[in-house]
């Protein structure tokens, strides 16, 4: 969803497509995306509850809830957009893979990104799983490392072999990207004591905007680090 909003904010029209339960906190998730002016494409699961993530502090919980059934029933076809984001925590795990593999697969806008979403998902990553149908990567430099046993810098070029533009999030450090043998690279704002909880969601929903409205890479990271570091200072203390 932060990528969404994000997006919105940059002046897209965004779309979520999920699963959520028949429960209180689904009818939330919708009309938070109604108050934000993006649409909801949400398939609501008559038995599981509507999922959930808790950040405390650096550590993450997460219950995937009925998004871990989300199947490709719930996916439109066709998948009508200029740029499409793929989470990991959906492609990479099971009960949602399929869901999220006929996603890329209906996808036939310019731009197909996957977020890897975390280093353990990265690690279990085949390569063939990430890059069918995409063609830019998002993640973090623990993933990266645990996609390609490289650091930062290094880790991009690999992924560049791979996908038209590999993007490495690097936290108050900004990012990297590499685009065929180019590297690029942005800082970011510093936010003082503030969680980074869906900073990374919100550079995603932003670069990709950005990458649709032709921008060279390196002003579409400075966007995004830009979004990411505007979530984080907006969140509540």
């Amino acid at each position: 969803m932060n990528a969404a909003v994000a997006a919105t904010a940059a002046g897209a029209a965004s779309t979520v497509i999920g699963r959520v339960g028949s429960d209180p906190a689904g009818d939330l998730v919708s009309a938070a995306l109604a108050e934000r002016d993006i649409a909801g494409q949400l398939a609501r699961d008559p038995d599981l509850s509507t999922g959930a993530a808790v950040a405390l502090g650096a550590t993450v919980i997460a219950h995937r809830g009925a998004n871990a059934q989300l199947s490709p029933e719930d996916i439109p076809e066709p998948l009508a957009a200029d740029a499409l984001l793929v989470s990991g925590f959906a492609l990479l795990q099971h009960g949602s893979a399929a869901a999220a593999t006929v996603a890329l697969e209906r996808f036939a806008g310019r731009w197909a990104a996957v977020d890897t979403a975390s280093p353990k998902l990265a690690v279990a990553a085949r390569t063939e799983e990430l890059t069918a149908n995409a063609n830019v990567i998002l993640a973090t430099a623990d993933e990266a490392r645990a996609l390609t046993g490289a650091e930062p810098e290094g880790a991009a070029y690999r992924l560049a072999s791979q996908f038209e533009i590999a993007c490495i999030k690097l936290g108050e450090q900004g990012a990297i990207a590499v685009r065929g043998d180019r590297v690029e690279r942005a800082a970011a704002k510093p936010v003082a004591d503030r969680p980074a909880f869906g900073a990374g969601d919100a550079f995603a929903g932003a670069l990709l905007v950005a990458l649709v409205r032709d921008d060279p890479l390196d002003r579409a990271l400075e966007v995004a680090c830009e979004a990411g570091a505007r979530l984080a200072r907006e969140a509540p203390g």
